[in-house]
């Protein structure tokens, strides 16, 4: 009886890994496709990072559990102001009197050569 205990310990444990690696084959597929627009929705469906890594197994803590995870809280990323954030910064551009175009006053009827650098 304790070796059929243990081959179902061996079997459940193989089956949880290969649970794991065909979600990260699926993960991997997915985040490569480019987002596309549920028709029952008409929502944008895009990649998610849910799963967990193998790094991220602990031991059970309840009778009969093999594996816990940690919680892990979702939270809004940040999104800076464009203008704050040097890599969202549109490339500016150098006008004929050495301006840039934030610096160029709008006024209608001035002609303005742009040079390419």
């Amino acid at each position: 009886i304790i070796i059929v205990i243990i081959n179902i310990v061996i079997f459940y444990r193989e089956a949880i890994e290969h649970c794991r690696s065909y979600n990260a084959r699926l993960c991997a597929e997915r985040s490569v496709r480019m987002p596309f627009l549920d028709s029952q929705t008409g929502v944008a469906q895009n990649n998610c990072y849910i799963w967990m890594e193998k790094q991220h197994r602990r031991p059970g803590r309840a009778a009969g559990q093999m594996y816990t995870y940690p919680a892990r809280c979702w939270r809004k990323k940040r999104r800076l102001h464009p203008p704050l954030d040097p890599q969202l910064r549109l490339c500016e551009l150098r006008l004929g009197n050495n301006q840039t175009a934030h610096e160029l006053q709008p006024n209608y009827t001035q002609t303005v050569w742009v040079e390419a650098e």
